[in-house]
Protein backbone atom coordinates (compact mmCIF):
# COMPACT_ATOMS: atom_id res chain seq x y z
CA UNK A 1 0.00 0.00 0.00
CA UNK A 2 1.38 3.38 -1.01
CA UNK A 3 2.01 5.80 1.85
CA UNK A 4 0.17 9.12 1.70
CA UNK A 5 2.24 11.89 0.19
CA UNK A 6 4.72 9.47 -1.34
CA UNK A 7 5.05 9.16 -5.09
CA UNK A 8 6.09 6.02 -6.91
CA UNK A 9 9.17 6.41 -9.07
CA UNK A 10 8.68 5.84 -12.76
CA UNK A 11 11.12 3.42 -14.38
CA UNK A 12 11.82 5.29 -17.59
CA UNK A 13 12.93 3.26 -20.60
CA UNK A 14 16.56 3.87 -21.55
CA UNK A 15 15.52 3.92 -25.23
CA UNK A 16 13.52 7.08 -24.48
CA UNK A 17 16.73 8.59 -23.13
CA UNK A 18 18.55 7.63 -26.32
CA UNK A 19 15.78 9.24 -28.34
CA UNK A 20 16.31 12.44 -26.28
CA UNK A 21 12.64 12.78 -25.38
CA UNK A 22 12.61 15.95 -23.35
CA UNK A 23 9.57 15.06 -21.27
CA UNK A 24 11.13 11.77 -20.25
CA UNK A 25 14.50 13.36 -19.50
CA UNK A 26 12.92 16.08 -17.37
CA UNK A 27 10.78 13.56 -15.53
CA UNK A 28 13.82 11.37 -14.85
CA UNK A 29 15.86 14.36 -13.69
CA UNK A 30 13.13 15.39 -11.22
CA UNK A 31 13.19 11.89 -9.76
CA UNK A 32 16.91 12.00 -9.08
CA UNK A 33 18.33 12.81 -5.67
CA UNK A 34 19.28 16.28 -4.43
CA UNK A 35 22.94 15.22 -4.56
CA UNK A 36 22.67 14.77 -8.32
CA UNK A 37 20.76 18.04 -8.73
CA UNK A 38 23.31 20.02 -6.77
CA UNK A 39 26.21 18.45 -8.60
CA UNK A 40 24.69 19.30 -12.00
CA UNK A 41 24.07 22.85 -10.81
CA UNK A 42 27.67 23.08 -9.65
CA UNK A 43 28.94 21.99 -13.06
CA UNK A 44 26.74 24.53 -14.85
CA UNK A 45 27.95 27.34 -12.58
CA UNK A 46 31.60 26.29 -12.85
CA UNK A 47 31.59 26.35 -16.65
CA UNK A 48 29.24 29.25 -17.44
CA UNK A 49 29.86 31.62 -14.50
CA UNK A 50 26.50 33.46 -14.75
CA UNK A 51 27.35 35.65 -11.74
CA UNK A 52 30.27 37.07 -13.72
CA UNK A 53 28.10 37.64 -16.78
CA UNK A 54 25.41 39.31 -14.66
CA UNK A 55 27.04 41.20 -11.75
CA UNK A 56 23.67 41.63 -9.98
CA UNK A 57 23.79 37.89 -9.20
CA UNK A 58 27.24 38.13 -7.64
CA UNK A 59 26.06 38.34 -4.05
CA UNK A 60 26.98 34.83 -2.86
CA UNK A 61 29.62 32.24 -3.78
CA UNK A 62 27.07 30.22 -5.77
CA UNK A 63 29.52 27.72 -7.26
CA UNK A 64 31.07 26.81 -3.91
CA UNK A 65 27.65 26.60 -2.28
CA UNK A 66 26.36 24.21 -4.95
CA UNK A 67 29.41 21.96 -4.45
CA UNK A 68 28.99 22.09 -0.67
CA UNK A 69 25.30 21.15 -0.90
CA UNK A 70 26.18 18.30 -3.28
CA UNK A 71 28.69 17.02 -0.71
CA UNK A 72 26.21 17.24 2.17
CA UNK A 73 23.40 15.67 0.11
CA UNK A 74 25.65 12.80 -0.95
CA UNK A 75 25.73 11.56 2.64
CA UNK A 76 21.93 11.21 2.66
CA UNK A 77 21.67 9.61 -0.81
CA UNK A 78 21.44 5.82 -0.46
CA UNK A 79 22.35 5.43 -4.14
CA UNK A 80 25.72 7.13 -3.65
CA UNK A 81 28.33 4.44 -3.10
CA UNK A 82 32.09 4.42 -2.94
CA UNK A 83 33.72 3.56 -6.25
CA UNK A 84 36.93 1.57 -6.09
CA UNK A 85 39.16 2.14 -9.11
CA UNK A 86 42.90 2.14 -9.80
CA UNK A 87 42.54 5.66 -11.11
CA UNK A 88 41.75 6.77 -7.55
CA UNK A 89 45.24 5.71 -6.45
CA UNK A 90 46.97 7.75 -9.16
CA UNK A 91 44.68 10.70 -8.46
CA UNK A 92 45.33 10.66 -4.70
CA UNK A 93 49.09 10.24 -5.15
CA UNK A 94 49.18 13.17 -7.55
CA UNK A 95 47.34 15.51 -5.20
CA UNK A 96 49.35 14.36 -2.19
CA UNK A 97 52.40 15.37 -4.18
CA UNK A 98 50.79 18.75 -4.93
CA UNK A 99 50.25 19.32 -1.19
CA UNK A 100 53.82 18.25 -0.36
CA UNK A 101 55.17 20.56 -3.04
CA UNK A 102 53.16 23.36 -1.40
CA UNK A 103 54.65 22.62 2.01
CA UNK A 104 58.21 22.75 0.67
CA UNK A 105 57.57 25.38 -2.01
CA UNK A 106 59.87 28.24 -2.91
CA UNK A 107 57.19 30.50 -1.41
CA UNK A 108 54.59 28.35 0.41
CA UNK A 109 52.21 31.28 0.90
CA UNK A 110 51.64 31.40 -2.86
CA UNK A 111 50.63 27.74 -2.84
CA UNK A 112 48.26 28.08 0.11
CA UNK A 113 46.62 31.14 -1.45
CA UNK A 114 45.44 28.87 -4.31
CA UNK A 115 44.92 25.63 -2.39
CA UNK A 116 41.14 26.00 -2.76
CA UNK A 117 41.53 24.92 -6.40
CA UNK A 118 43.22 21.70 -5.26
CA UNK A 119 40.49 21.00 -2.70
CA UNK A 120 37.86 21.77 -5.33
CA UNK A 121 39.11 19.16 -7.84
CA UNK A 122 39.50 16.53 -5.14
CA UNK A 123 35.87 17.02 -4.10
CA UNK A 124 34.61 17.22 -7.68
CA UNK A 125 36.35 14.02 -8.75
CA UNK A 126 35.12 11.86 -5.89
CA UNK A 127 31.61 13.33 -5.89
CA UNK A 128 31.37 12.76 -9.63
CA UNK A 129 32.35 9.08 -9.61
CA UNK A 130 30.19 8.33 -6.56
CA UNK A 131 27.07 10.25 -7.62
CA UNK A 132 27.03 9.69 -11.39
CA UNK A 133 26.87 5.91 -10.96
CA UNK A 134 24.07 4.69 -13.25
CA UNK A 135 23.66 4.81 -17.01
CA UNK A 136 20.69 7.16 -16.72
CA UNK A 137 22.53 9.55 -14.43
CA UNK A 138 25.55 9.47 -16.73
CA UNK A 139 23.34 10.16 -19.75
CA UNK A 140 21.70 13.14 -18.04
CA UNK A 141 25.04 14.57 -16.97
CA UNK A 142 26.62 13.98 -20.37
CA UNK A 143 23.74 15.77 -22.07
CA UNK A 144 24.22 18.67 -19.64
CA UNK A 145 27.95 18.64 -20.47
CA UNK A 146 27.09 18.94 -24.18
CA UNK A 147 24.55 21.71 -23.66
CA UNK A 148 26.80 23.79 -21.41
CA UNK A 149 29.64 23.58 -23.91
CA UNK A 150 27.23 24.23 -26.79
CA UNK A 151 26.22 27.44 -25.02
CA UNK A 152 29.84 28.56 -25.47
CA UNK A 153 30.45 27.00 -28.90
CA UNK A 154 27.47 28.62 -30.58
CA UNK A 155 28.55 31.98 -29.16
CA UNK A 156 32.04 31.39 -30.55
CA UNK A 157 30.64 30.27 -33.90
CA UNK A 158 28.38 33.32 -34.21
CA UNK A 159 31.20 35.68 -33.17
CA UNK A 160 33.55 34.17 -35.77
CA UNK A 161 30.88 34.21 -38.48
CA UNK A 162 29.83 37.80 -37.69
CA UNK A 163 33.30 39.05 -38.57
CA UNK A 164 33.24 37.13 -41.85
CA UNK A 165 35.43 34.27 -40.55
CA UNK A 166 38.35 36.70 -40.50
CA UNK A 167 41.45 36.61 -38.32
CA UNK A 168 41.95 38.48 -35.07
CA UNK A 169 44.90 38.02 -32.74
CA UNK A 170 42.62 37.51 -29.71
CA UNK A 171 40.37 35.01 -31.52
CA UNK A 172 37.04 34.12 -29.93
CA UNK A 173 36.55 33.51 -26.21
CA UNK A 174 34.32 31.37 -24.03
CA UNK A 175 32.54 32.13 -20.78
CA UNK A 176 34.29 34.26 -18.14
CA UNK A 177 36.55 32.23 -15.88
CA UNK A 178 38.35 29.13 -17.08
CA UNK A 179 37.69 29.63 -20.79
CA UNK A 180 37.92 33.38 -21.29
CA UNK A 181 41.30 32.99 -22.97
CA UNK A 182 40.90 31.93 -26.58
CA UNK A 183 43.53 29.18 -26.40
CA UNK A 184 42.03 27.59 -23.29
CA UNK A 185 38.61 27.90 -24.91
CA UNK A 186 39.93 26.09 -27.98
CA UNK A 187 41.01 23.12 -25.85
CA UNK A 188 37.57 22.97 -24.22
CA UNK A 189 36.04 22.91 -27.70
CA UNK A 190 38.28 19.99 -28.68
CA UNK A 191 36.92 17.88 -25.84
CA UNK A 192 33.36 19.05 -26.51
CA UNK A 193 33.55 18.34 -30.25
CA UNK A 194 34.82 14.79 -29.67
CA UNK A 195 32.08 14.17 -27.11
CA UNK A 196 29.38 15.58 -29.40
CA UNK A 197 30.55 13.49 -32.39
CA UNK A 198 30.54 10.30 -30.32
CA UNK A 199 27.06 11.12 -28.97
CA UNK A 200 25.67 11.63 -32.48
CA UNK A 201 27.34 8.48 -33.86
CA UNK A 202 26.03 6.39 -30.98
CA UNK A 203 22.40 7.50 -31.07
CA UNK A 204 21.60 8.84 -34.56
CA UNK A 205 19.46 5.79 -35.36
CA UNK A 206 17.06 6.83 -32.59
CA UNK A 207 16.45 10.30 -34.01
CA UNK A 208 14.39 11.80 -36.78
CA UNK A 209 15.79 14.13 -39.43
CA UNK A 210 15.55 17.39 -37.50
CA UNK A 211 16.92 16.01 -34.26
CA UNK A 212 19.85 14.55 -36.18
CA UNK A 213 20.56 17.92 -37.77
CA UNK A 214 20.46 19.56 -34.33
CA UNK A 215 22.97 17.14 -32.83
CA UNK A 216 25.19 17.30 -35.92
CA UNK A 217 25.20 21.08 -35.49
CA UNK A 218 26.72 20.77 -32.00
CA UNK A 219 30.15 19.44 -33.05
CA UNK A 220 30.06 21.65 -36.17
CA UNK A 221 29.96 24.79 -34.00
CA UNK A 222 32.74 23.41 -31.83
CA UNK A 223 35.01 22.64 -34.79
CA UNK A 224 34.49 26.04 -36.45
CA UNK A 225 35.02 27.76 -33.10
CA UNK A 226 38.43 26.08 -32.77
CA UNK A 227 39.41 27.72 -36.08
CA UNK A 228 38.00 31.02 -34.78
CA UNK A 229 40.15 30.97 -31.63
CA UNK A 230 43.24 31.72 -33.77
CA UNK A 231 45.08 29.26 -31.52
CA UNK A 232 47.73 27.19 -33.29
CA UNK A 233 47.91 24.79 -30.35
CA UNK A 234 44.17 24.10 -30.35
CA UNK A 235 44.17 23.67 -34.13
CA UNK A 236 47.02 21.16 -33.95
CA UNK A 237 45.01 19.34 -31.30
CA UNK A 238 42.12 19.29 -33.77
CA UNK A 239 44.32 17.63 -36.40
CA UNK A 240 45.44 15.05 -33.84
CA UNK A 241 41.84 14.38 -32.82
CA UNK A 242 40.79 13.88 -36.44
CA UNK A 243 43.60 11.40 -37.02
CA UNK A 244 42.56 9.55 -33.86
CA UNK A 245 38.97 9.19 -35.07
CA UNK A 246 40.21 8.03 -38.47
CA UNK A 247 42.53 5.38 -37.02
CA UNK A 248 39.87 4.06 -34.64
CA UNK A 249 37.06 3.90 -37.19
CA UNK A 250 36.02 0.76 -39.05
CA UNK A 251 34.13 2.69 -41.71
CA UNK A 252 37.14 2.63 -44.03
CA UNK A 253 36.82 4.80 -47.12
CA UNK A 254 33.55 6.29 -45.88
CA UNK A 255 35.22 7.61 -42.72
CA UNK A 256 38.20 8.86 -44.71
CA UNK A 257 35.98 10.77 -47.14
CA UNK A 258 33.93 12.25 -44.30
CA UNK A 259 37.02 13.49 -42.46
CA UNK A 260 38.50 14.83 -45.71
CA UNK A 261 35.31 16.81 -46.43
CA UNK A 262 35.27 18.27 -42.91
CA UNK A 263 39.00 19.00 -43.08
CA UNK A 264 38.60 20.77 -46.43
CA UNK A 265 35.76 22.90 -45.06
CA UNK A 266 37.79 23.91 -41.99
CA UNK A 267 40.85 24.53 -44.17
CA UNK A 268 38.96 27.03 -46.33
CA UNK A 269 37.67 28.75 -43.19
CA UNK A 270 41.23 29.20 -41.94
CA UNK A 271 42.10 32.91 -42.38
CA UNK A 272 45.12 33.82 -44.48
CA UNK A 273 46.80 35.33 -41.43
CA UNK A 274 46.75 31.92 -39.74
CA UNK A 275 48.69 30.45 -42.67
CA UNK A 276 51.30 33.16 -42.13
CA UNK A 277 51.52 32.26 -38.44
CA UNK A 278 52.13 28.61 -39.29
CA UNK A 279 54.81 29.56 -41.81
CA UNK A 280 56.68 31.60 -39.19
CA UNK A 281 56.13 29.11 -36.32
CA UNK A 282 59.37 28.54 -34.46
CA UNK A 283 61.00 31.69 -35.80
CA UNK A 284 58.55 34.42 -34.80
CA UNK A 285 58.96 36.42 -31.60
CA UNK A 286 56.19 34.58 -29.76
CA UNK A 287 57.68 31.16 -30.54
CA UNK A 288 61.17 32.24 -29.49
CA UNK A 289 59.78 33.64 -26.25
CA UNK A 290 57.97 30.38 -25.56
CA UNK A 291 61.09 28.30 -26.29
CA UNK A 292 63.07 30.46 -23.88
CA UNK A 293 60.51 29.79 -21.14
CA UNK A 294 60.56 26.07 -21.97
CA UNK A 295 64.33 25.93 -21.65
CA UNK A 296 64.13 27.64 -18.28
CA UNK A 297 61.35 25.29 -17.12
CA UNK A 298 63.31 22.19 -18.10
CA UNK A 299 66.32 23.47 -16.15
CA UNK A 300 64.11 24.12 -13.11
CA UNK A 301 62.62 20.60 -13.29
CA UNK A 302 66.07 19.02 -13.46
CA UNK A 303 67.29 21.12 -10.53
CA UNK A 304 64.20 20.29 -8.40
CA UNK A 305 63.21 16.78 -9.59
CA UNK A 306 61.38 15.49 -6.50
CA UNK A 307 58.86 18.15 -5.43
CA UNK A 308 59.57 20.96 -7.88
CA UNK A 309 59.50 24.61 -6.85
CA UNK A 310 55.96 24.35 -5.50
CA UNK A 311 52.40 24.54 -6.73
CA UNK A 312 51.59 28.01 -8.16
CA UNK A 313 55.20 29.19 -7.71
CA UNK A 314 56.28 29.41 -11.36
CA UNK A 315 55.97 33.17 -11.89
CA UNK A 316 57.52 34.09 -8.55
CA UNK A 317 60.47 31.74 -8.98
CA UNK A 318 60.98 32.70 -12.63
CA UNK A 319 61.10 36.41 -11.83
CA UNK A 320 63.39 35.77 -8.84
CA UNK A 321 65.86 33.81 -10.99
CA UNK A 322 65.61 36.26 -13.89
CA UNK A 323 65.65 39.75 -12.34
CA UNK A 324 66.39 41.27 -15.73
CA UNK A 325 63.41 39.52 -17.30
CA UNK A 326 62.90 36.54 -19.56
CA UNK A 327 61.62 36.64 -23.13
CA UNK A 328 61.02 39.52 -25.49
CA UNK A 329 58.85 41.43 -23.00
CA UNK A 330 61.63 41.09 -20.43
CA UNK A 331 59.46 39.62 -17.72
CA UNK A 332 58.29 36.11 -16.94
CA UNK A 333 55.10 34.57 -18.19
CA UNK A 334 53.61 31.11 -17.82
CA UNK A 335 55.57 28.42 -19.68
CA UNK A 336 52.66 27.64 -22.04
CA UNK A 337 53.33 23.93 -21.71
CA UNK A 338 51.38 21.81 -19.24
CA UNK A 339 54.07 19.13 -19.06
CA UNK A 340 56.89 21.57 -18.29
CA UNK A 341 54.65 23.37 -15.81
CA UNK A 342 53.92 20.10 -13.98
CA UNK A 343 57.58 19.08 -13.93
CA UNK A 344 58.78 22.50 -12.70
CA UNK A 345 56.15 23.09 -10.03
CA UNK A 346 55.48 19.54 -8.77
CA UNK A 347 58.62 17.73 -9.88
CA UNK A 348 59.37 14.93 -12.31
CA UNK A 349 57.38 12.50 -10.15
CA UNK A 350 54.34 14.75 -10.52
CA UNK A 351 54.80 14.83 -14.28
CA UNK A 352 55.10 11.04 -14.34
CA UNK A 353 51.86 10.63 -12.35
CA UNK A 354 50.09 13.06 -14.69
CA UNK A 355 51.20 11.06 -17.75
CA UNK A 356 50.25 7.79 -16.04
CA UNK A 357 46.74 9.14 -15.38
CA UNK A 358 46.39 9.99 -19.07
CA UNK A 359 47.59 6.53 -20.15
CA UNK A 360 45.31 4.98 -17.55
CA UNK A 361 42.31 6.74 -19.13
CA UNK A 362 43.07 5.21 -22.53
CA UNK A 363 43.35 1.76 -20.95
CA UNK A 364 40.16 2.20 -18.91
CA UNK A 365 38.19 3.36 -21.94
CA UNK A 366 39.33 0.22 -23.79
CA UNK A 367 38.01 -1.88 -20.90
CA UNK A 368 34.76 0.10 -21.01
CA UNK A 369 34.34 -0.70 -24.70
CA UNK A 370 34.97 -4.37 -23.95
CA UNK A 371 32.18 -4.30 -21.34
CA UNK A 372 29.89 -2.39 -23.73
CA UNK A 373 30.49 -4.99 -26.43
CA UNK A 374 29.36 -7.74 -24.07
CA UNK A 375 26.17 -5.90 -23.17
CA UNK A 376 25.58 -4.59 -26.71
CA UNK A 377 25.49 -1.00 -25.48
CA UNK A 378 26.30 1.31 -28.37
CA UNK A 379 25.98 4.48 -26.30
CA UNK A 380 28.64 3.54 -23.76
CA UNK A 381 30.86 2.06 -26.47
CA UNK A 382 30.96 5.21 -28.57
CA UNK A 383 31.20 7.64 -25.66
CA UNK A 384 34.34 5.80 -24.55
CA UNK A 385 35.73 6.44 -28.05
CA UNK A 386 34.81 10.12 -27.77
CA UNK A 387 36.54 10.43 -24.40
CA UNK A 388 39.69 8.94 -25.95
CA UNK A 389 39.61 11.31 -28.92
CA UNK A 390 39.04 14.37 -26.74
CA UNK A 391 41.85 13.33 -24.42
CA UNK A 392 44.26 12.78 -27.31
CA UNK A 393 43.48 16.22 -28.75
CA UNK A 394 43.92 17.72 -25.27
CA UNK A 395 47.31 16.06 -24.76
CA UNK A 396 48.60 17.43 -28.07
CA UNK A 397 47.17 20.93 -27.59
CA UNK A 398 48.52 21.31 -24.05
CA UNK A 399 52.07 21.14 -25.35
CA UNK A 400 51.37 24.84 -25.98
CA UNK A 401 49.21 25.77 -22.96
CA UNK A 402 49.41 25.73 -19.17
CA UNK A 403 46.06 24.27 -18.07
CA UNK A 404 47.03 21.60 -15.53
CA UNK A 405 44.58 22.73 -12.85
CA UNK A 406 41.76 23.70 -15.19
CA UNK A 407 38.61 21.53 -15.11
CA UNK A 408 39.38 19.96 -18.52
CA UNK A 409 41.60 17.04 -17.47
CA UNK A 410 39.89 16.35 -14.14
CA UNK A 411 36.34 16.28 -15.52
CA UNK A 412 37.61 14.03 -18.32
CA UNK A 413 39.17 11.66 -15.77
CA UNK A 414 36.00 11.60 -13.67
CA UNK A 415 33.80 10.88 -16.72
CA UNK A 416 36.13 8.07 -17.78
CA UNK A 417 36.04 6.39 -14.37
CA UNK A 418 32.28 6.89 -13.99
CA UNK A 419 31.53 5.50 -17.46
CA UNK A 420 33.67 2.44 -16.79
CA UNK A 421 31.88 1.84 -13.50
CA UNK A 422 28.51 2.09 -15.25
CA UNK A 423 29.66 -0.25 -18.04
CA UNK A 424 30.35 -3.08 -15.60
CA UNK A 425 27.32 -2.57 -13.37
CA UNK A 426 23.89 -4.16 -13.51
CA UNK A 427 22.45 -0.73 -14.32
CA UNK A 428 23.46 -1.03 -17.98
CA UNK A 429 20.52 -1.79 -20.26
CA UNK A 430 20.99 -3.90 -23.36
CA UNK A 431 19.88 -2.07 -26.48
CA UNK A 432 17.78 -3.64 -29.23
CA UNK A 433 19.65 -5.87 -31.70
CA UNK A 434 19.34 -3.44 -34.61
CA UNK A 435 21.17 -0.78 -32.60
CA UNK A 436 23.85 -2.84 -30.92
CA UNK A 437 27.59 -2.39 -31.16
CA UNK A 438 28.19 -5.21 -33.61
CA UNK A 439 25.86 -3.63 -36.16
CA UNK A 440 27.35 -0.18 -35.58
CA UNK A 441 29.64 1.52 -38.05
CA UNK A 442 31.95 2.59 -35.28
CA UNK A 443 34.70 0.33 -34.06
CA UNK A 444 37.42 0.01 -31.49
Amino acid sequence: MKLPGKSVKTDFDIKDFYAVKLGVLWGAFKQESPAFWWFCLYFFLEYIRPATLYPALDILPWTQLALLFALVSAFTDRDVKWVSNNGNVLFVLFYLLVILSSVFAFRPSLSWDEINIVVNWILVYFLFICIVNTEKRFFLFFLLFLLVNFKMSQHGFISFASRGFSYTKWGVMGAPGWFHDSGDFGIAMLIFSAAAVSFAVALREYWGRYKRLLFYYLPFTGLVTIIGTSSRGAQLGLVAMGLWFLLKSRQGIKALLGILVISAMLYFLLPDKMFEEYQTAGDDRTSQDRLEHWDFGIDVALEHPVLGIGYENWLSYCNFMNPNGLGYKRWCRLPHNTYISAAAEIGLIGLLLYILMALFMFRLNAQTRFNANKSGNNFIYNIAHGLDAGLFGYLVATIFFTVLFYPLFWIQLAMTVALHQVSKSGQVKKVPEQFNVHNSNSGD
